[in-house]
């Protein structure tokens, strides 16, 4: 009342009327449940959503522009912020980012909830909600994340959408498998892949393909833990079929389809296995492995196959095969860029102590096994939590938390109405705190938004980084490569076109060519699982007769020579000589100076490779009578990507990678690497070894 008395005193009363008018008017809106927002494409949006799964879900950048292009219109509509932020929800949701997936989906349920949007928006709304509910999952806060999916499925009944209850259904099927109840998740994966066909002209291909592969391939998972083998083999096939057939091959990208292959072909041969048939498993276990050994593929699902195929080959008493595959394995899983899970690690301490134990190395068996124990525990312990939640009695409790909540809501509406217009100038100051808050709630999302978009060009720069070392790599690789193929090549030619070669030659010359792709296949091999150094990586020494090494490097150039009418002369004053060595680096090092011997020397002329031993050293030469190198590159030759590069006699292209790489494999042999020039006369390079 005090505030009408002085109301009554105040010098403009058509200007309190107008207040007052205005402050009813904003009360009986925020009384009101949803706005009235213009009509929101669902369509396009899951059309938007399915082009940056299909084509950008490892590329940022594509999600960036769209959310840039968002924040830039003008003005902002409730369509334009809610597409936003749920475009910074899905970008953290595919990839399992579940913390970050968290903090993007609460800020899309706070603006719905704060703009008493949930009803319009209802698929973005339970959408988030189940968000919250994964990262509470992953958590294994098991109880918070039922109340997330109960909450979303609350809204799903009040809109009827028959289509999103398959989420919900998904949720469920997830907790009873991995609470092992299998029998209870059938029930509910029957479910989900039955409205998910219904539901299939509504929604974007990507995603029903997505849903119901990964449904099928945990419904024979079910049959597998079940025992029951042969439904299990059944449902592997089908949704193997379901993967292969024509719609999918027209509408989803080749990788996506291989992953999902990948991971049917592992379980499909782990199946067969357990069903007692040892080739099929190898088959199907191999196909898997080949697809997921691809760089960007399924690290984890890769690791379980190998373990599997270990399990075959004990069962077949093959040891030597499942040792290899074991100790490949244990390098896989402990290396920087194949990240593991608690379960692998477990299995694969286990297959070590049977492996052990039935090839008879008993102590070895158990130190393996108190291996296995320690790891065991932490698997247990977070099995045992999840197996001790009682689903059931969760759900009846948050249900009736949620009836409590509806009868307390009611109650207030209907309090509020009655004392509304007695209170109306008190929420008139309330609204403009409110407000104040609000703009202030504004200004932190927005300082969030630019500090996230700056931690999003960070990480694009590194990306960026990483894809210019990797070409680095790549050209690194390929200039190694030209040699061995050059020399293939060129005996090639001479078996398929020279008639009077007698069968000592040829097998001489085949030797070559195997030793020589060897070689390259070693490279290769290296290539896919190093960093951007190659040369960092451990020495794998053996004893190599040195003079076998530069006799073959010799024989598998002269072709290559010969094509520029060079003639290669190699001289040695001793017959072999035995050195312990990684033959493959060291071949690497002297194909490239005779390579480069050869690109820069003219037509006519001779290279020469001499071999003396000094003492406790060996030292290579390998000279020509080429161009010779200026003086005021001496110090850049052996930098990589060296300024010092030109082009060969011949215009060959020049790289100025490959006698880094020769530096850097004479050192890590504690050798040494020169050479002295003598412009344009020609050039000699040194490479001296230790014997021992």
């Amino acid at each position: 009342m005090m505030l009408f008395g002085k109301c009554k005193n105040y010098k403009y009363p058509i200007l309190f009327f107008y207040l007052l008018a205005i402050a009813a008017l904003l009360l009986v809106n925020s009384c009101n449940y949803s706005h009235k927002p213009e009509p929101i494409n669902f369509k396009a949006n899951e059309e938007l959503e399915n082009k940056f799964i299909t084509f950008h879900l490892t590329d940022s950048v594509f999600l960036n522009y769209t959310l840039d292009s968002l924040k830039k219109i003008y003005p902002q509509s409730h369509n334009t912020k809610v597409l936003y932020y749920y475009l910074l929800y899905l970008k953290e949701h595919y990839t399992n980012n579940y913390y970050e997936n968290y903090t993007n989906a609460e800020a899309l349920l706070n603006y719905l909830e704060n703009n008493k949007l949930t009803t319009v928006y209802s698929k973005y709304y339970t959408d988030a909600l189940f968000a919250k509910g994964e990262y509470f999952f992953a958590a294994r806060k098991y109880e918070e994340a039922l109340k997330e999916y109960y909450k979303a499925k609350l809204i799903l009944d009040a809109q009827t959408d028959t289509c999103n209850y398959s989420k919900y259904y998904n949720k469920l099927w997830n907790f009873y498998y991995s609470k092992k109840d299998y029998r209870k998740a059938l029930d509910y994966l029957n479910i989900s892949i039955d409205r998910e066909e219904k539901c299939k002209n509504n929604t974007a291909y990507f995603l029903y393909f997505h849903r119901i592969q990964s449904t099928l391939n945990t419904k024979a998972l079910c049959y597998e833990k079940l025992g029951a083998y042969d439904s299990a083999i059944i449902f592997y096939q089908q949704g193997i079929k379901f993967i292969q057939n024509q719609e999918s091959i027209h509408e989803i990208n080749n990788q996506k389809r291989e992953l999902a292959l990948g991971i049917y072909y592992g379980n499909l041969g782990g199946a067969f296995a357990y069903n007692k048939q040892p080739d099929s498993a190898i088959y199907y276990l191999n196909k898997s492995i080949h697809i997921n050994s691809k760089p960007g593929y399924d690290s984890i699902d890769l690791q379980t196959a190998y373990l599997k195929l270990v399990d075959v080959y004990l069962s077949k008493k093959q040891y030597a095969k499942a040792k290899d595959i074991l100790d490949f394995s244990d390098r896989l899983i402990n290396s920087d860029s194949h990240p593991t899970i608690g379960y692998i690690r477990s299995k694969q301490r286990l297959l070590y102590y049977n492996y052990y134990y039935q090839s008879g190395q008993l102590e070895k068996a158990i130190k393996a096994f108190e291996s296995f124990f320690h790891v065991q525990d932490s698997v247990n312990q977070i099995a045992y939590d999840l197996n001790n939640f009682s689903i059931g009695k969760e759900v009846d409790k948050i249900k009736s938390e949620y009836l409590l909540k509806n009868f307390e809501k009611k109650n207030e509406i209907k309090t509020i109405y009655i004392i509304v217009f007695s209170i109306v100038m008190a929420l008139l100051f309330v609204i403009i705190i409110l407000i104040l808050r609000y703009l202030k709630q504004i200004k932190i999302t927005a300082n969030q938004t630019t500090l996230h978009n700056l931690q999003l060009q960070s990480t694009l720069q590194q990306f960026e980084q990483s894809n210019k070392n990797f070409v680095r790599v790549m050209k690194v690789m390929a200039h190694d490569l030209r040699s061995p193929l050059a020399g293939i090549t060129g005996i090639t030619d001479i078996l398929l076109n020279d008639r009077t070669i007698d069968e000592n030659e040829k097998r001489e010359m085949l030797t070559l060519i195997q030793s020589s792709s060897n070689n390259s296949l070693s490279m290769i091999t290296e290539l896919l699982s190093s960093s951007s150094n190659l040369e960092q990586k451990e020495l794998v020494k053996e004893e190599i007769n040195i003079i076998e090494l530069l006799k073959q490097c010799t024989e598998l150039l002269k072709f290559k020579a010969n094509e520029k009418n060079i003639s290669l002369h190699f001289h040695h004053s001793i017959e072999s000589l035995n050195i312990n060595a990684d033959k493959e680096k060291l071949w690497r090092v002297f194909s490239n100076l005779i390579m480069n011997a050869i690109k820069f020397s003219h037509s006519g002329k001779s290279v020469y490779i001499h071999v003396e031993k000094y003492l406790n050293e060996i030292v290579v030469n390998v000279q020509d009578e080429g161009i010779g190198i200026p003086e005021k590159y001496y110090s850049k030759v052996f930098d990589m990507f060296t300024e010092a590069k030109r082009k060969g006699t011949f215009g060959e292209q020049p790289f100025g990678i490959g006698l880094h790489i020769c530096k850097q494999i004479v050192e890590a042999h504690n050798g040494k690497i020169w050479f002295i020039s003598n412009e344009p006369i020609g050039t000699s390079f040194y490479v001296s070894l230790p014997i021992n």
